[in-house]
Formats: C-alpha cells, sequence, structure tokens
C-alpha cells in the first residue's frame, strides 16, 4: 500500500467513527441526555457538560447548608448582583446565627405570650409569614440572603411547617432573644420596652463586637397590624434591597436618609423606634 493510499484509509476510519458516535447519539431515547452524553464523550470536540450548583441553607440543619447540582442552564441574574434577598426561617437557638448568611435578624420577645399580649404578638407573626418567602424556597447563594429567624423551640414541627401562629407563637424559644438581647446590649443597644423587637446584624459577623453596628426596631409601642407591617416594610425595602447600606457592614449615613425618607411617607414615629446603634455617643 502506497503512503497516499494509506493517508486516504486513516481518514476514512476517522471519519466513520465520528458517523457513528453520531449515530449512537440519535439513536437514543427523546429527552435521554445521559445517553447522549455518554454517546458524544468519544468525541473529540464534544462539549463539556455545565454543572450549576445552589447552596441552600437547610432550616433544622445545625450550621451547614446542603448542596445539590441542577441542570446546564445559565445562573439567574439575582446571582450576580449585590442585592439581598429576603427570607424567613424558624430557627432553634443552636442553629443561630445561621451560618454563611450574609446577614440576618431575629424577632425578639422579652417574654412569651400572656392574654394581655397575645393579639399583638400574633399580629408579629402575620407580618413575619406574610413579607417574606421561606429560606428553603431559595435558589440564591447564602452570601447573598438576609434570613429573618423566629426562634422556636421544634423548628420541624408541623406548626412551624404550617406557619401557624398561634402554634409558633407559644413555642417561642426565649434562650435564643436572651441572647440576641445579650450580644445588641454588648453593642450598646437599649432594650428597655416590652418589646417585641427586630434585632438585626449585616454582615452576619459583626453580632456582639462593641465597635459594630446592629438595627434595632423597637415594636413596644405598635398596637395594629397596619404599623407593625411597617417596621417590616423598613427593614426589607429600605434596607435590604439597597445593597450600600448593608455591604460590609450599615452604613449609618445611607440608613439615616433611609429612614427619613421612610418616615415622610409612614410617619414620624419611626424616627424614634427604629435604631442604628453600635459606636458610644
Amino acid at each position: 500500500m502506497t503512503a497516499k493510499t494509506s493517508g486516504i484509509a486513516v481518514l476514512a476510519l476517522a471519519l466513520l467513527a465520528m458517523m457513528g458516535a453520531d449515530l449512537a447519539s440519535a439513536a437514543c431515547p427523546p429527552g435521554d441526555r445521559d445517553c447522549a452524553n455518554r454517546n458524544g464523550a468519544a468525541r473529540p470536540d464534544a462539549p463539556a457538560t455545565n454543572h450549576l450548583h445552589h447552596h441552600h441553607y437547610r432550616s433544622g440543619t445545625s450550621g451547614g447548608g446542603a448542596q445539590g447540582s441542577g441542570g446546564a442552564a445559565p445562573a439567574p441574574a439575582a446571582l450576580a448582583n449585590d442585592d439581598l434577598t429576603p427570607v424567613r426561617d424558624y430557627l432553634g437557638a443552636r442553629q443561630i446565627p445561621p451560618a454563611g448568611a450574609g446577614a440576618y435578624g431575629l424577632v425578639v420577645f422579652q417574654y412569651k405570650a400572656t392574654p394581655a399580649n397575645r393579639d399583638k404578638l400574633k399580629m408579629v407573626c402575620n407580618s413575619f409569614v406574610s413579607f417574606f418567602p421561606r429560606n428553603e424556597t431559595s435558589d440564591v447563594p447564602l452570601r447573598n440572603r438576609m434570613i429573618t429567624v423566629w426562634p422556636i423551640d421544634n423548628p420541624q414541627s408541623r406548626g412551624a411547617r404550617n406557619d401557624d401562629c398561634d402554634y409558633v407563637v407559644d413555642h417561642y424559644d426565649l434562650n435564643a432573644a436572651a441572647a440576641a438581647i445579650r450580644d445588641a446590649k454588648r453593642q450598646h443597644a437599649v432594650f428597655d420596652g416590652e418589646g417585641p423587637y427586630l434585632v438585626g446584624w449585616s454582615p452576619s459577623s459583626t453580632r456582639g463586637v462593641p465597635d459594630k453596628l446592629v438595627l434595632v426596631i423597637d415594636m413596644s409601642h405598635d398596637n395594629n397590624q397596619a404599623v407593625i407591617d411597617h417596621r417590616f416594610l423598613f427593614w426589607k425595602n429600605k434596607v435590604v434591597q439597597d445593597p450600600s447600606l448593608w455591604r460590609g457592614g450599615f452604613s449609618i449615613d445611607g440608613f439615616r436618609t433611609a429612614l427619613r425618607d421612610f418616615a415622610n411617607e409612614y410617619g414620624g414615629e419611626l424616627l424614634q423606634s427604629i435604631k442604628l446603634v453600635g459606636l458610644r455617643p
């Protein structure tokens, strides 16, 4: 066999191999991507398969995140920016702070429900449930989530899963509240009202650090659903959705502007009940 004939034979064999791979791929059942990938892997020009991984913080899992794999679709646009995504979760005292979260806040009680304050605490629960989606439904990285936590003694209970406000009020975890108050006081926060409070840290690592800032929203004097809703609305819309107010720690100047603008729309009493503290006067 001449060199020219040999070269033609080698080229023909290569073409037949490539055609065989294409035919095998075509023979796969419709929609069977694993089959197509296996058959196409022999081709030197076959594109590598991309796998997009989302990290989720699972309610009831202490200090950890579970990793799952998705399809080959490109990452959602929400993953590319610095916005915090507000979510909510029921956690026990030992699960707080939620590891890896960009920022987080707690609904803080001074004491558990009594006949005098039960209706008010249920209104706070109504706002908590209404304003934020559940943490486990989020598909954005933990570092881009602001988790508002309702401390509870049994996060996996049916009452918590069903957002039963009677149940979660009755099973509120006071140990988590006491720890949050203690750490916020180290940052010069004051809790001289009956509460409840919203207490938030950004980033999460600033909790209890004396020269860092903590946000405290005092609902001691809020006795109707509309006003309590406004407290949650401020945190969700004016703080969480403005990255300049929280990336690298709360911004005092940005916070003051946001609070003033919000107070102009919803009432000046907000100026007295929402405080950003952490530095001595």
